[in-house]
C-alpha cells in the first residue's frame, strides 16, 4: 500500500498530563531491519497515565500506545520473514534498549520514550514481532503485547505456578491485567481468590472462576480471625493504603511468595525480620520474554485466556486515561485508530 506522510497521533508534550491528538504528525519511515505497521489496536494502561502524571520526569515528546498489534504495510533494507498485510503483535523492548548502564530498557522502548500505538502508524523493529494466530482480533491479540505477557510472567515465571498446581492464590486487583492474571492461575489448577473494591470486578472474578470474591473489609476481616490464608498473593495494585508486602505477610502460608505487579509510588512499608519470620519472598516482576509474548498468544488462540476488551477510537483516547486514573476501567481499554468517531 501506499503510506501517507503524515498521520494522526495521541502525543506525550513534557509538561502536560493529558495527550494531545495531532493530525499531521510525521510518520517515520522504516530503517534498516524495521518494519512499519498499520495500527489496528493499541490497549490503554495504567502504566500511561503513570508516565503522563510526571512522576518521572521525562522531557521526551513521543507517542504514547505500547500494547500494540498492526499489519505490516512497509519494510526497511534486509527485513526478512515478515509477510505484507500480515497481522503482528508488538514486544515493547526495542534491541537498542538492552543496555546495563542508565535507566532501565524499558525507559526506552515503543510507546514508553520511543513513538508508539496511538497512531495510525508505529516503526518497529523486525525482532519485535510477532505473527498472531490466525483468527484472532486485533483488539484480542493487542492485549498479549503487555497486560497478557505481564499477567503471564508474574503467574508462571515469578510466582513458578505451572499445570496441576495445587496452590491458593489471592489475586489482588481485578483490573486489566488481574482478570488474565486469574484465568493462568485457574487454568494452571490453583485455588483463585480475588479482593477488589469494585462490585463489578468481584463478579467478573466469580464469573472467570475465582473461589471467592472479597472486599478489602472482608479480607482485612478473615485476615485478623486468623481464617483465610494463601500460598501466593499476586498485587496488581500496590498501593500503600489497601495491600503492601507487611498486610500481605497476614495471608500468606509460609513459605510463600509475594508478587508485585502494580506500579506505584506509595512507600509499601514491610520489615525484613517479618520477611524472615513467616519465610516470605517479595518479588516485583516487569513485562516478559519474548517467549513470554509467543505463549500469551497461544492461550489466547487456544481460548484459555478470554480477556475483557472494551474499544475506542482515537480521539477517545483522553477519555482513556481519565477513566483509567479514576478506575472506573472494566477489563481493558483498546483504542482503534481506524475507528470513526460519531
Amino acid at each position: 500500500m501506499t503510506c501517507p506522510v503524515t498521520m494522526r497521533a495521541a502525543v506525550y508534550r513534557p509538561g502536560n498530563l493529558n495527550l494531545i491528538i495531532e493530525n499531521d504528525f510525521p510518520i517515520s519511515k522504516p530503517g534498516k531491519g524495521q518494519v512499519l505497521l498499520k495500527v489496528a489496536a493499541c490497549g490503554a494502561c495504567h502504566s500511561d497515565t503513570f508516565l503522563l502524571s510526571n512522576a518521572v520526569i521525562d522531557d521526551r515528546s513521543y507517542i504514547l500506545g505500547h500494547e500494540i498489534a498492526g499489519y505490516a504495510v512497509e519494510f526497511g533494507e534486509g527485513v526478512e520473514g515478515i509477510k505484507e498485510g500480515r497481522l503482528y503483535a508488538v514486544f515493547v523492548l526495542t534491541p537498542c534498549a538492552c543496555r546495563t548502564l542508565g535507566p532501565p530498557p524499558i525507559d526506552d522502548s515503543t510507546g514508553i520514550g520511543l513513538n508508539g500505538g496511538f497512531a495510525e502508524f508505529v516503526t518497529v523493529s523486525q525482532s519485535q514481532l510477532v505473527p498472531v494466530p490466525h483468527g484472532l482480533a486485533p483488539e484480542v491479540a493487542c492485549v498479549a503485547g503487555d497486560s497478557l505477557i505481564t499477567a503471564y510472567n508474574a503467574i508462571h515465571n515469578v510466582a513458578g505456578l505451572r499445570p496441576g498446581s495445587d496452590k491458593r492464590v489471592l489475586i489482588y486487583g481485578v483490573g486489566g491485567l488481574g482478570h488474565q492474571a486469574l484465568q493462568i492461575a485457574k487454568h494452571y489448577g490453583a485455588t483463585v481468590f480475588a479482593v477488589d473494591y469494585k462490585r463489578a470486578a468481584r463478579e467478573l472474578a466469580l464469573r472467570l472462576g475465582a473461589e471467592r470474591a472479597l472486599t478489602l473489609s472482608e479480607l482485612m476481616s478473615e485476615t485478623a480471625a486468623g481464617t483465610f490464608t494463601v500460598d501466593v498473593v499476586v498485587d496488581f495494585v500496590a498501593n500503600g493504603q489497601c495491600e503492601s508486602p507487611g498486610n500481605a505477610l497476614n495471608i500468606a502460608n509460609p513459605p510463600s511468595k509475594i508478587v508485585l505487579v502494580g506500579v506505584s509510588t506509595e512507600e509499601l512499608p514491610t520489615q525484613s525480620a517479618q520477611l524472615i519470620e513467616f519465610n516470605t519472598q517479595v518479588l516485583p516482576t516487569l513485562y516478559g520474554s519474548l517467549d513470554d509474548l509467543k505463549s500469551s498468544l497461544r492461550l489466547l488462540s487456544e481460548g484459555v485466556v478470554k480477556p475483557v476488551v472494551h474499544i475506542a477510537p482515537l480521539e477517545r483516547v483522553g477519555t482513556a486515561m481519565n477513566d483509567l486514573r479514576a478506575s472506573a476501567v472494566y477489563g481493558r481499554r483498546i483504542i482503534v485508530p481506524t475507528l470513526q468517531e460519531y
